[in-house]
């Protein structure tokens, strides 16, 4: 039951209203199951009786209205109309299995959409928290699962309303044999899913924990393909990622093979039931002709119940193995706050200074301050540099600066307005540039108008941001001009080519301000030179901060701080700060 309304938390309104709508249809297609399967009987009793009349006085108007037929012409009717109820029946079940369909797939699209959409949405600090491969995992993977359990609760209420309505009309014929054989049915299964239970669970949480390094190992392999070949590590990450292929492939093995072992079984309980039913039978002195045609109906019947058993005992088996799958999720969708994107936003553009107050800053998993107590005054068209050692608090101050971090004390003020207030009218003012370039293995058009739909696309926009950014040339050079496709990460670009993609890419919105977060520490020092010449001709038009190592990277700059644990140990103009000695 919990696991019930886990799953019907994690569905829309609409979805509920589908789901009541299914369980209407499941209800008619009971009805028509039962009324095709209790037409088995008198159809028996017409063939087997040819004195229906005498032994049915009931039935002796209905006969004189149809002229009183005999018996075969009375047998050809009831087979017309047992083909009619069963035509019926197909194109009705068909019809539901199509509504069935329809409703898992549209569920599967939307928990996914919603599952990317929330975490895509989450604050910065969230994606720095989780591994990318496990929310891989989550919104691929286990949504996939997780509608399998849908798809298995929709599968055991189908065949339950069966296997009663069945279980009704047998009780209505025979109610002694339908104790007995539905007593045998029912002990077995019962045994079957107390055995299996704790199987399916650890085996559900060990499929999934297989899943998720599979999917790790799998991006990593592709994602340092350079370095793997380099250091020739192929085994060993062939040999991790194949020991979590067949950690899963062993488990679904199992899985299946437990799912589908009732098939078998039932066939031996069939047989056993109608024995037993024979059996009571003839103890109990009936006439031949009302055991053939009961005999007929509990065989048919016991036909039609098997697979609706095997299949309601696969079910539970499916859900049980999916419920660390619908566990997960739902801690998914109760624990992370779904973020609204800020719709009404007016623009925050810097036209006197960019000030910060008393920041300071601690991530969540560490113990210690990353930033203390930092204040710092930019002016509009200032070019200012931000140098210290790795790990001095350098990139953290850029993340708050950026909008994406949010202080534990202090400030960050536009223009005497607190930029939390409107995170996106200030981000819109802001072009950045980070050490490792994202690149999309597409077009140098798309990659410059990143996320961007062909539709909003300006070209004349982004041939002012390469010519800003000093590629002008080289891309009027290609033979394809703009729609060269550039491969995954810019590989058929240089690094520095790369890096330019990347400014004229934070240039494309016509930013107030440019951040150049260690933008240049991969580059050569004449790739950088260039690279920096092509920033220097924004100096004045631009605010501009840069953080760097090397201290040429920002021996142009206005004004220089320097950072050492966390704080602000040196700042002036760079002319005196660089012209120290270290």
């Amino acid at each position: 039951m919990l696991t019930l309304q886990k799953l019907w938390s994690m569905l829309t309104p609409a979805q509920h209203r589908s789901v009541i709508f299914l369980l209407g249809l499941m209800l008619i297609g009971m009805v028509l199951e039962i009324i095709g399967l209790g037409l088995v009987f008198p159809i028996l009793t017409l063939i087997t009786n040819d004195n229906l009349a005498s032994d049915y006085p009931i039935l002796e108007p209905w006969l004189d209205r149809l002229g009183n037929p005999d018996q075969g012409e009375l047998v050809i009717f009831a087979m017309l109309v047992f083909l009619g109820v069963v035509l019926i029946k197909v194109l009705f079940l068909s019809f539901l299995t199509w509504q069935q369909s329809n409703f898992t797939l549209k569920v599967n699209t939307n928990l996914s959409l919603r599952l990317f959409t929330l975490y895509l949405r989450q604050p910065y600090a969230f994606h720095l928290q989780r591994n990318s491969a496990e929310l891989i995992r989550n919104a691929m993977g286990q949504v996939g699962g997780l509608v399998g359990a849908i798809t298995s609760c929709m599968m055991i209420a189908t065949e339950s309303l069966v296997l009663l309505g069945i279980l009704a009309l047998m009780c209505f014929v025979e109610p002694v044999g339908t104790f007995s054989v539905a007593g045998i049915f029912g002990l077995t299964s019962l045994g079957y899913y107390h055995f299996t239970k704790k199987r399916m669970n650890r085996w559900g949480e060990e499929y999934q924990h297989h899943e998720g390094l599979r999917i790790q190992y799998l991006q990593e392999g592709l994602g340092a393909a350079k370095d793997i070949k380099l250091l020739g590590r192929e085994k060993e990450f062939i040999d991790r990622y194949q020991v979590h292929s067949l950690g899963s492939a062993r488990i679904s093995k199992n899985e299946l093979l437990l799912r589908t072992f009732p098939r078998f079984g039932l066939e031996l309980l069939a047989v056993t039931g109608i024995t037993l039913l024979v059996f009571l039978m003839i103890t109990q002195d009936r006439s031949m002709d009302s055991l053939v045609a009961t005999l007929g109906l509990f065989t048919a019947a016991t036909f039609r119940v098997m697979p609706s058993v095997s299949r309601l005992l696969a079910a539970i088996q499916a859900v049980r193995f999916s419920l660390p799958v619908v566990h997960n999720l739902r801690k998914e969708f109760c624990l992370i706050k779904d973020v609204k994107p800020q719709k009404e936003y007016s623009p925050l553009p810097l036209k006197k200074a960019l000030v910060l107050e008393n920041v300071s800053f601690q991530y969540p998993s560490a113990e210690s301050l990353v930033l203390k107590e930092i204040s710092i005054s930019i002016k509009q068209g200032e070019s200012i540099g931000f140098i210290g050692s790795t790990g001095a608090g350098k990139s953290t101050l850029v993340d708050i600066i950026l909008g994406l971090l949010v202080p534990i004390s202090g400030v960050v003020k536009v223009d005497g307005v607190n930029i939390q207030t409107n995170p996106r009218g200030w981000q819109d003012q802001i072009g950045y540039v980070p050490q490792t370039i994202f690149l999309a293995d597409d077009t140098i058009r798309r990659n410059v108008a990143f996320g961007l739909s062909d539709n909003q696309v300006k070209d004349a926009v982004i041939w002012g941001s390469l010519r800003s950014a000093q590629l002008e040339q080289f891309v009027k050079g290609l033979p394809e001009g703009l729609d060269t496709q550039i491969g995954e990460g810019g590989v058929r670009l240089s690094g520095g080519q790369r890096q330019r993609v990347g400014i004229a890419r934070a240039l494309y919105h016509n930013p107030s301000v440019l951040v150049l977060d260690e933008a240049t520490s991969s580059l050569d020092l004449i790739t950088e030179g260039d690279f920096m010449d092509a920033v220097s001709a924004l100096k004045g038009d631009k605010t501009l901060i840069i953080v760097a190592h090397r201290l040429t990277t920002v021996e142009h700059c206005d004004y220089l701080f320097k950072f050492e644990n966390g704080k602000i140990v040196e700042e002036g103009k760079s002319s005196i700060l660089l012209s120290k000695k270290p």
